[in-house]
C-alpha cells in the first residue's frame, strides 16, 4: 500500500508540474505584458492548470457556493490550508483572479518561484518594513480591481482538518481597505494531499464559498473580532463534516 501511495504522489507532483509547464508561456506573456486588463486573463489560465491537476489525479470536484458574489469587485479570500494543492483548489471555487500571499520561500522554487512572485505577493515575516510594503502592495492591487488570497494559519496545516491559530494580517488588511471578506472551505484537500504524505487517501475534492462578510466601518480595533467571525465560519463547516475528528 505504501508503495502504492508513493506512485500516486510522484503522479500527483507530475501532472501539477506538467501543468504548468505547458501553460508557463502563458503565464510568461501576461506577466512580460505588464497589462492589468490581460493580468486579470491569468484566471482563465489558472483555473485551465487545477483542472488539468484534479482531472489527471482522478479527483471529481464538487462546489458550493452560499451565495453569489459580484466577480468585478475586490474582495479578501480567506481559507484553511493543508495542502500544496489549495492554491489550485481556490481556483476552482472563485470566478477571479486571485492574487495570493505566499511566503518567500515559494519565489526561490524552481520554475514556479519565478511565474508566483511576478503575479503574487511574497511575505516577509518579522520585518516590518518588509510587511509595511506588503500590505501596500495589497492595497494597491484591491485598488485597481484585484482580489487578495491569504491562508492566514500561515503554513500548511499538519493537524487538520482541525485549525491553527489565525495570523492577524488578512483582517487588517480587509479593514485598511473596508473590503470584504469571503471564506473558503477547502473540505477535503487534506485526505487527497495533506502535507504529510503517507496519509493521502482518495477522496472527492469539496469547496465551499461562504458569504461575504463586510468590513465597512470597521478599525484595527475591531482585529479579533473579524478573525474570530471569519474562522468560525471555516470552522463551523469543517466540524459539521468531520464531528468524529472534532469530538463532537
Amino acid at each position: 500500500m505504501a508503495f502504492i501511495l508513493k506512485l500516486y504522489l510522484i503522479w500527483g507532483l507530475s501532472m501539477f508540474a506538467l501543468g504548468l509547464i505547458l501553460l508557463y508561456p502563458f503565464f510568461a506573456i501576461i506577466i512580460w505584458s505588464s497589462n492589468n486588463k490581460l493580468l486579470k486573463a491569468t484566471y482563465y489560465v489558472n483555473r485551465l492548470w487545477a483542472v488539468f491537476t484534479y482531472v489527471m489525479i482522478l479527483v471529481p470536484v464538487k462546489r458550493i457556493r452560499k451565495t453569489k458574489l459580484n466577480n468585478s469587485e475586490p474582495y479578501i479570500f480567506v481559507s484553511n490550508h493543508s495542502s500544496f494543492l489549495d492554491i489550485p483548489a481556490v481556483q476552482l471555487i472563485v470566478n477571479q483572479f486571485v492574487i495570493f500571499l505566499g511566503k518567500r520561500s515559494l519565489a526561490t522554487a524552481p520554475l514556479f518561484g519565478w511565474m508566483f512572485r511576478n503575479l503574487h505577493i511574497c511575505v516577509d515575516r518579522g520585518n516590518p518594513e518588509k510587511t509595511e510594503e506588503m500590505f501596500r502592495k495589497c492595497l494597491t492591487k484591491l485598488e485597481q480591481g484585484f482580489s487578495i488570497g491569504v491562508f492566514p494559519e500561515g503554513t500548511q496545516n499538519r493537524t487538520p482538518p482541525t485549525l491553527n491559530k489565525f495570523k492577524d494580517g488578512a483582517f487588517i488588511l480587509a479593514i485598511r481597505a473596508q473590503r470584504p471578506i469571503v471564506p473558503v472551505t477547502i473540505v477535503s484537500n487534506w485526505k487527497i494531499w495533506p502535507a504529510l504524505a503517507p496519509r493521502l487517501s482518495w477522496s472527492p475534492l469539496i469547496l465551499v464559498q461562504h458569504e461575504p462578510i463586510p468590513t465597512k466601518g470597521m478599525t484595527l480595533k475591531d482585529v479579533a473580532e473579524l478573525r474570530v467571525k471569519v474562522k468560525e465560519v471555516i470552522e463551523t463547516e469543517l466540524k459539521t463534516r468531520y464531528p468524529k475528528e472534532y469530538n463532537l
